[in-house]
């Protein structure tokens, strides 16, 4: 058997409730049937509703706050706004740190974290902010090896990290934003990079708690206790089940299952941890780290092709190139957000998936969920939910709802972050076009450097909204399923009825149905309405890819369009002749 995940595995960082096996099942005692363990805060006598936690919000302060802090340079002004904003010393010298305006506290960063912050990202800042200014306010004759394009685009860059850090902190929850203006350690290092797309959601099997955090969240905000909603299979398969590694948060037997019943939370748990312990990341590599050195590349060679100064004359010329290439270099984060932003929706896809095979004949295989059953892969043991019975479908949508709601935080920032890469590249393609159909002075090498990002972001981030298409066309599929399954079971009962068969098994027939119409409507309602997956505010679907495609390529093409309209041409140094 593989290693059981222990119980330190499940450390949890939530700050409203610590998610406890011996709370659980001290609710669950308390209810009487698994409907009231739909009713979480109403049935919870223990524990005051405000204690669980609510569905995420926008925070437009938060975003604003955000804003400010991360625009202003750091150390120098943004420390200085966080005292104005906070409206104390405590809680500005806590934001300071844990925000990294100006990290100097051991207690909120280690060491390395604070080390490389003073030798690569604040010095990174005052050099990109230095250098635009410089070349909006200095004389043109000064800054003659400059193309101004270049630092603005590499600027903008930056800009859009920075506005995607915003979008990050709008997102968190009220009481995780009231923990950064605590001291350490209500709020660290280990916290900071567990709440990160890049480093936390990337790979969630590196911070152990993190998945049943999550999960523990999307019961809170359903109002659903999974642990007392079991599901009916043969009681043979519920013993071996139950003999499978699991989260100590999610056994596979409760104080609410009996013989051949087994949890809907332990089901949940182990197909999301089933997905999410792969390192999707790594397959990517061979394309991604040679799209994020292409960008910073693409100038340099072009400059060394038309033999000019790769960095300038002047000590003004050369930071101002040094700072174009350095922004271009940090584009790789958006590169490495927008590849998240993928996976993140794959990762989705396929534990939606594996929810809608389970209750499909024959199902799915154990081995395709539980990493300790290789016994199981030679009898070919399959996990089948039947929903003829009626409270297989109660489980079943329930751990359905849970799901859609799982890690929700972090999948409203990656659909907001896939929309933020789109604009940078329509705002790449809109400077194209200002550069050819105004002819103002630029070098050749800021189109090349333009049309490599354009090809990169955009690639990526249509590559993102595929996935979330596929991801969205998954509700559609499973809705299909269920009113194919009630059309059948419309069939089945009137047979039934027909031939003068049980009572009994009619009516339980009759029931499914009538919560299986429910289920439809439900999926119907909140997932193809109500909060679909979407891109740009608009739900996810082939409509929208084509809209952003044809955005892109029309905006190409106009610009091409403008240059042979307008017959430019360069000289052999590589600038625009006038």
């Amino acid at each position: 058997m593989a290693e059981s995940i222990e119980p330190n595995n499940s450390e949890s960082f939530l700050s409203l409730r610590q998610p406890s096996n011996e709370d659980d099942e001290k609710f669950i005692a308390g209810i009487s049937s698994p409907y009231e363990a739909a009713k979480l805060r109403s049935a919870s006598h223990s524990r005051s509703a405000e204690s669980y936690h609510s569905p995420v919000t926008f925070s437009w302060r938060a975003f604003w706050k955000t804003f400010i802090y991360e625009n202003l340079p750091p150390v120098f002004l943004s420390p200085l706004a966080a005292l104005v904003l906070e409206g104390s010393k405590s809680r500005a010298w806590h934001v300071i740190q844990n925000r990294g305006l100006c990290s100097i506290s051991t207690k909120h960063h280690s060491i390395g974290t604070i080390i490389s912050s003073w030798l690569i990202v604040y010095p990174a800042s005052w050099l990109l902010t230095t250098a635009l200014l410089l070349v909006l306010f200095s004389e043109p004759a000064t800054l003659q090896n400059i193309d101004t394009f270049q630092i603005v685009l590499a600027y903008l860059l930056l800009f859009m990290r920075r506005l995607i850090i915003s979008v990050k902190y709008a997102y968190f929850r009220e009481e995780d934003l009231e923990r950064l203006c605590l001291p350490a350690p209500d709020w660290d290092d280990r916290k900071t990079q567990r709440r990160l797309v890049g480093q936390g959601w990337a790979n969630p099997a590196q911070f152990p708690g993190l998945i049943e955090d999550e999960i523990t969240c999307a019961m809170d905000e359903n109002d659903i206790c999974l642990q007392g909603i079991p599901v009916t299979m043969d009681p043979q398969l519920v013993q071996d089940l139950s003999q499978h590694d699991s989260s100590p948060l999610f056994p596979a037997k409760t104080s609410s299952t009996r013989e051949d019943e087994i949890s809907s939370g332990f089901f949940l748990f182990n197909i999301i941890n089933s997905v999410y312990q792969t390192y999707f990341v790594a397959r990517y590599r061979a394309i991604i780290y040679p799209c994020m050195l292409a960008i910073p590349a693409t100038p340099l060679l072009v400059r060394s092709y038309y033999d000019v100064n790769l960095f300038g004359v002047t000590p003004a010329e050369q930071l101002v190139t040094a700072a174009s290439i350095l922004g271009f270099m940090l584009g790789f984060q958006l590169l490495f957000f927008g590849l998240i932003c993928a996976i993140d929706f794959e990762r989705r896809y396929q534990t939606g998936k594996k929810l809608g095979d389970i209750v499909k004949y024959p199902g799915i295989l154990v081995s395709s969920i539980f990493a300790d059953s290789k016994a199981a892969v030679a009898n070919n043991r399959h996990i089948f939910i039947d929903l003829q019975r009626r409270a297989n479908v109660f489980g079943w949508m329930n751990a359905r709802k849970v799901l859609r709601s799982f890690g929700d935080a972090f999948y409203l920032r990656i659909q907001a972050y896939t929309s933020i890469l789109i604009f940078y590249s329509l705002f790449c393609i809109g400077i194209l076009n200002l550069i050819v159909w105004t002819e103002m002075r630029h070098h050749i090498s800021t189109i090349y450097v333009i049309a490599m990002i354009i090809t990169i972001i955009s690639g990526i981030s249509l590559f993102a909204i595929y996935k979330a298409i596929k991801l969205q066309s998954l509700s559609e599929e499973h809705r299909d399923f269920v009113r194919n399954q009630l059309f059948i079971l419309e069939e089945e009962i009137w047979e039934l009825k027909l031939s003068g068969a049980d009572n009994a098994r009619i009516i339980d027939l009759q029931s499914a149905k009538a919560l299986l119409e429910q289920v439809d409507e439900s999926i119907h309602y909140k997932e193809l309405i109500y909060k679909p997956t979407t891109i740009l505010g608009y739900a996810a679907n082939n409509g929208i890819i084509g809209s952003v495609m044809g955005l892109v390529i029309t905006g190409c093409l106009f610009a091409i369009q403008g240059f042979t309209s307008t017959g430019i041409s360069y000289d052999q140094l590589g600038w625009f002749n006038f």
